[in-house]
């Protein structure tokens, strides 16, 4: 765990106190080609593309319009090159999710079927999607969008408002918009056969960015299939091997005048999906970006940072101390394995000025002595991992990082972490009953108040303000050489060329 008691030294001293953060709270009243044997631990670095310059503090998108980004703008791979047609998948993928992933997998397919009204590019820039164009109503909150002319699902049928407003909606008829698209949208109107009337939750300069969020991805349920229909021109090949497939081992995705695109999915060691001639891979994991360093007929390519891990602590005040961002950048390098770097700051949870969230009362039973995580997370694990370690050692530095990370337990004996999934793992943040939760962000967030409150309503316990930024993680492209044709959009994800509108 971690690199060695010897840390604790190293970063004892690397403890600050934070300045208060900026949200206002209310509280409440209550088959593949020969390759290399692989190399025993440790192998030399993959070969890495240039590393691009740390990026700037998060910033909303811009609200200029624009059909599309130019290629060499977003392009993860600048050079032009061969389509990509095999692309290897870590996690498990569950047609029922779709159009809203709930891991990375599920993030890269779903991105090449299913589109929002609007796109944001990665430079933070607005552009066409489902929508045409939009204009700003009166009220400053209310935008008027139009449909593409001749929108149209993968199966051919016409996409209406109506079928919009029901990808929104709790049960895909009604007009109660589910708890997810509630954060963003206000209300939707139908207003002819191609416009709709969308109020959002907050107001948004002069193009409608939130729309963009993946929440609001376009759907409609299939007539003979598990899998959803979307609205790009990529589209699930209805086969024997993938149409009732929930945990599916291949899924072929058929493109407009493009290669299909046969998507592998082998949870377990990703080195395997490597050895089976892919062309693309999604990784941080170590093992793995160490083996692709020794075949020839790969690269390495880092993406953004896009995931903060953060600490939420249920009886931690406000006046306590957190970390500083050496201390950051020390915890980054010794408790997670894989590419990380210490949380970079001001965090968008700390410039919401004008979103108001409601507290709960904290939880008043003494904490569980246990540390909280998502089990599906690895760089989260290392974290909780790390803060149960530095519980049972003893001295003067382990002691100022526990006053920074957990300062509110007398004797502090976390004895044990907990890796939870699905509503285990909901339950218990919404109880708050833990000593702690580690849990990861988004870095750059398309609409920072919706995340905050997402976040509050996830634990409704938490005062934003008392949020412990830790790491910052991404994810590295393993492409093989000759390939292009992938392009990043602003939150991270990855369309691969052919997966765009008819």
């Amino acid at each position: 765990m971690g690199r060695g008691a010897a840390a604790f030294g190293l970063i004892a001293s690397l403890v600050a106190t934070t300045s208060a953060c900026g949200a206002r709270v209310t509280p409440a009243a209550v088959p593949a080609p020969s390759v290399p044997e692989r190399p025993q631990e440790p192998a030399r670095p993959v070969e890495p593309a240039p590393e691009p310059p740390p990026p700037p503090v998060p910033s909303p998108p811009s609200a200029t319009p624009r059909p599309h980004a130019e290629p060499a703008e977003c392009a993860v791979i600048d050079e032009p090159g061969d389509p990509i047609t095999t692309v290897a998948l870590s996690d498990r993928v569950d047609p029922s999710h779709a159009p809203r992933p709930t891991n990375e997998s599920e993030r890269l397919l779903f991105r090449q079927l299913y589109e929002t009204l609007v796109r944001v590019d990665c430079q933070g820039r607005v552009a066409a999607g489902l929508a045409a164009s939009w204009r700003l109503d009166a009220d400053g909150r209310t935008w008027i969008v139009t449909l593409r002319e001749n929108a149209r699902f993968s199966d051919g049928t016409p996409v209406t408002p109506a079928d919009v407003r029901a990808s929104w909606t709790r049960d895909g008829t009604g007009e109660e918009l589910r708890p997810d698209a509630k954060l963003l949208v206000e209300s939707i109107a139908l207003l002819d056969d191609r416009s709709l009337a969308i109020t959002l939750r907050r107001r948004s300069g002069d193009a409608p960015a939130a729309l963009a969020h993946p929440d609001l991805a376009i759907a409609r349920p299939g007539d003979d299939s598990s899998w959803p229909l979307g609205t790009r021109s990529s589209r699930i090949a209805l086969d024997d091997r993938v149409a009732g497939a929930r945990a599916a081992t291949a899924i072929a995705v058929a493109r407009d005048n493009h290669p299909t695109i046969r998507f592998l999915v082998a949870p377990g060691d990703p080195r395997d999906l490597l050895d089976q001639g892919v062309d693309l891979l999604l990784t941080r994991d170590p093992a793995s970006l160490n083996y692709a360093g020794t075949l020839p007929q790969f690269l390495s390519v880092p993406l953004a940072w896009q995931h903060t891990h953060v600490l939420l602590a249920p009886r931690r005040a406000r006046s306590s101390p957190s970390l500083s961002e050496e201390a950051r950048r020390a915890l980054a390098h010794d408790a997670v394995r894989g590419e990380a770097q210490g949380a970079r700051g001001p965090f968008w949870w700390q410039t919401t000025a004008d979103c108001e969230v409601t507290l709960a009362p904290p939880p008043q039973p003494p904490p569980a002595p246990r540390i909280v995580y998502d089990a599906r997370d690895d760089a989260a694990r290392d974290l909780a991992e790390r803060f149960v370690g530095l519980a049972r050692a003893s001295g003067p530095a382990a002691t100022m990082w526990l006053d920074a990370l957990l300062p509110d337990r007398p004797g502090r004996t976390y004895q044990r972490v907990a890796g939870l999934t699905g509503e285990a793992l909901a339950s218990a943040r919404r109880a708050g009953a833990d000593a702690g939760y580690v849990m990861s962000v988004d870095a750059r967030p398309l609409d920072r108040c919706r995340d905050l409150h997402a976040l509050v309503d996830a634990a409704p316990w938490l005062d934003p303000e008392t949020i412990v930024p830790l790491v910052d993680t991404r994810l590295r492209a393993i492409v093989r050489r000759g390939r292009s044709g992938v392009i990043a959009e602003w939150d991270g994800g990855l369309v691969i060329e052919g997966a765009d509108a008819r």
